[in-house]
């Protein structure tokens, strides 16, 4: 871009002795000091249109001056183009964007040019003052020249006198500020209207890279429209780097850490095909669990292999196998989790395997180009955003596929709160989001982590294979009642799967009834201390283990469950444990109860008790009846464990992981649920 008035100033004001300035061009002693001279602001912007005339052409700017933040900005148009510079002085950094979506990062302590000049206190940059990087102020000896009019406006009319001895150069600069009082749009009081330069130096030598023996004029007006010192929320985009990618970038901020437990709503948004999809993840590192509900939302749910219905996926490390669940009408299909799972990769050791992916990994956090960008604003909340470009991600071995994508991530700023469901009419917990309106974010639990997840943004094309034309695709994920607290199991329910007599197991036995009253307000968190002890007792996961209740009368203690059968379909995952048989976790069980080793440790909420443990009592296993025979002869019981009686209990914890990654694009697709291939899994 061709030197614009502060660029020209630059390089004029570098040396000021040796020969003096031309006394045809300027007088550089004052001789009239005039009224007090304006102050420019702290805090600006302001739309300069500058007519070059020795060189026929014009060009305009929005200038963005901000010295409180240590930062500016410029967008320059020209010639039809378009140039955005972000001046960053906490880094030293100008980034230039391009309209065509590339970054070029530059080292301002290297740049023979900065817009914004710089100086050094304490050791660290920082943006000049307004008065300086102008030119304007008692220091440059202003001289004052009455009142004139510009473009019908009264301004006051200053000039100073420059020269530079390297290369003899002398030039007059004018400025005019409207006169106090002027009722201007902005409101401010005396502003800049017009800045006009003209003088001559000497042209630039090539051979010898300085001064030669010619002179050049320089007629340059820069007029100054739209000056006002208030920054809305809605213009802090010209100071960041928001959806680029600027190789060479110090990041000034690591990703925020993903904890092994999440929850999310996810609303996911394609730009290119103008649909809308929801979704809900439960993601469960240490249980090794991951489920995703997907539901139709328009007519193009007639497209879906499945039928216009709601679905879910569950996919269980522990034994390789994805339970896909339908309703109505409700059906269950059992196979091995796919290597194009979003949620799964190709194990690293075991080439035929996958393994679940950890945390960080769904949110693709595992490539470590992602380079803080700054800050933005995103549903009225202020977030962190990172940004990073990649290229075949994850794309498995063999795969013909490739892609290139620009994954932009936002998080709720530190500085922004979270309130949970349990602690509703408490205080609230500074851990997450809130500060600019004080507004907080509500979930179930504490969470242990400053930042949340609230958008993705992915941007990038994908081929599925070398010869075919790439294909666009622009995906935004909002991410709604992210929560990160202890993950339920009654989440990922499999025992819609398993409704054949045959691959049930109705258990049923007796514990000391002292603890009734302890049991009964604390039910739920009783039903999984049951649940875990029944699993452990049989040898088997506690997903095996459904339908937990109990009888809440004042008479014996009656508890109850469901075992599951393991389906007969080999697994994939290199997390898969050993299953045992109905019938072989059934005698388990039944040793462990007659030899009054089936124990439930029990911890209550603290304010209701303390840690207890219950031993079923021997000899009284009962299974010869189904759940609703039994519970018909016994006293009527309590609410039994299952996830459509808790589920508005509790809401669980999870990832929102690969939605997260654009692998929910791969994830739709692979179901039918639009036209999104893995590659856009990248």
């Amino acid at each position: 871009m061709r030197p614009t008035l502060v660029l020209l100033i630059g390089c004029l004001v570098a040396m000021v002795t040796g020969q003096g300035p031309d006394p045809s061009i300027c007088d550089p002693n004052p001789t009239n000091p005039g009224p007090p001279l304006p102050e420019l602001p702290p805090r600006f912007q302001v739309h300069v249109e500058a007519n070059i005339l020795e060189k026929n052409y014009t060009m305009v700017q929005r200038e963005f001056y901000d010295y409180p933040n240590n930062r500016g900005a410029l967008l320059s148009y020209g010639n039809g183009t378009r140039t955005h510079q972000v001046y960053d002085y906490s880094t030293l950094e100008k980034f230039t964007l391009y309209d065509n979506g590339t970054c070029k990062t530059s080292n301002m302590s290297t740049s023979r040019f900065n817009f914004f000049s710089y100086h050094m206190e304490h050791g660290h940059a920082h943006i000049n003052k307004a008065g300086f990087i102008l030119h304007f102020g008692a220091e440059f000896n202003e001289t004052y020249n009455g009142t004139t009019t510009v473009r019908g406006i009264p301004v006051n009319h200053w000039y100073s006198c420059m020269h530079n001895a390297t290369w003899n150069s002398t030039y007059k600069l004018d400025f005019y500020f409207s006169v106090p009082g002027y009722p201007t749009a902005s409101g401010q009081d005396e502003i800049p209207v017009r800045a006009e330069i003209r003088g001559k130096r000497l042209e630039f030598n090539p051979q010898t890279r300085g001064p030669s023996d010619t002179y050049k004029s320089i007629h340059h007006i820069y007029d100054f429209q739209g000056f006002h010192t208030v920054t809305r929320h809605d213009q802090n985009w010209v100071y960041q780097t928001e959806g680029y990618v600027c190789p060479g970038r110090v990041n000034t901020k690591s990703v925020p850490t993903t904890p092994d437990q999440f929850y999310a709503e996810v609303e996911m948004i394609n730009e290119k095909n103008q649909t809308v999809r929801y979704m809900r993840e439960y993601f469960d590192y240490k249980a090794k669990l991951f489920r995703i509900d997907f539901h139709p939302t328009s007519n193009r749910s007639k497209r879906w292999s499945f039928g216009p219905v709601q679905h879910k996926a569950i996919h269980d490390y522990n034994s390789g196998l994805e339970y896909l669940i339908s309703y109505q009408p409700e059906n269950c299909t059992v196979r091995p989790i796919s290597n194009y799972s979003f949620d799964a990769d190709i194990d690293a050791n075991d080439h035929t395997k996958v393994h679940m992916k950890k945390s960080y990994e769904m949110f693709h956090f595992d490539d470590k180009d992602f380079t803080y960008s700054g800050v933005s604003r995103v549903r009225d909340i202020m977030t962190d955003v990172w940004v990073s470009r990649e290229v075949n991600y994850h794309v498995p071995q063999g795969s013909k596929y490739s892609t290139d994508f620009t994954y932009q991530w936002y998080f709720s700023a530190d500085n922004w709160t979270t309130t949970t469901r349990e602690t509703m009419n408490q205080s609230q917990v500074p851990v997450v989001p809130v500060a600019m309106d004080n507004w907080t974010t509500t979930t179930r639990q504490t969470m242990n982590q400053s930042q949340v997840p609230v958008r993705l943004h992915m941007k990038g094309s994908w081929k599925r294979d070398q010869t075919s034309t790439p294909r666009e695709s622009d995906l935004v994920f909002n991410m709604f009642n992210y929560d990160s607290g202890e993950q339920f199991l009654w989440h990922f329910d499999i025992s819609m799967c398993f409704k054949d007599p045959s691959m049930q197991k109705p258990v049923f036995f007796q514990m000391p009834d002292l603890y009734n009253d302890l049991i009964r307000g604390d039910k739920y968190r009783f039903y999984r201390s049951v649940q875990s002890a029944v699993a452990k007792a049989a040898g088997i996961h506690p997903l095996r283990v459904t339908n937990v209740w109990h009888t809440p009368t004042d008479g014996p203690l009656w508890v109850g469950a469901t075992l599951l059968a393991h389906p007969d379909v080999q697994g994939d995952s290199v997390e898969m444990q050993p299953q045992k048989t109905l019938d072989a976790a059934f005698n388990d069980f039944k040793k462990r109860v007659d030899g009054n080793a089936m124990v439930v440790k029990f911890t209550p909420d603290p304010s209701r008790g303390q840690e207890v443990y219950l031993t079923a009592l021997p000899g009284t296993l009962e299974t010869n009846k189904d759940l609703i025979s039994f519970i018909m002869e016994r006293n009527k019981p309590s609410n039994t464990y299952q996830p459509g009686t808790v589920a508005g209990v509790a809401i669980g914890t999870v990832l929102l992981g690969a939605i997260i990654g654009m692998g929910v694009g791969w994830f739709l697709w692979k179901y039918r649920l639009q036209d999104v291939p893995y590659g856009t899994q990248t």
